[in-house]
């Protein structure tokens, strides 16, 4: 009996995680009509790096950019890279961390 029990507990901690949002940023350009957002987010033991585009008329369009089924240090890594390399350096987008400041 203890090891259905365990095997139970095992099995059903995945259906009952939650998810965790670790980073938001929302990133606006020059003009201020247009935003990005990229959200981080953790589901132990996996992530997933959500990138939300909204136009000029607020339409949004969303995709999962990166994904890991076992790290939570390679969404991280991914998302953090992406704000600051590609849409900071790279495309001029002034980005904060809502979630983290």
């Amino acid at each position: 009996m203890k090891i259905l029990i365990a095997f139970g507990l095992l099995f059903s901690t995945q259906l009952y995680a939650e998810e965790l949002i670790v980073s938001h940023y929302k990133c606006t350009h020059k003009d201020n009509t247009l935003k990005r957002e990229v959200i981080i987010t953790h589901n132990y033991p996996g992530c997933q790096v959500n990138y939300i585009k909204i136009d000029e008329t607020g339409s949004k369009t969303s995709k999962v950019v990166w994904a890991a089924q076992n790290s939570t240090n390679y969404c991280d890594n991914k998302g953090f890279d992406f704000v600051e390399k590609k849409l900071q350096e790279k495309y001029g987008w002034v980005c904060v961390d809502k979630k983290n400041m």
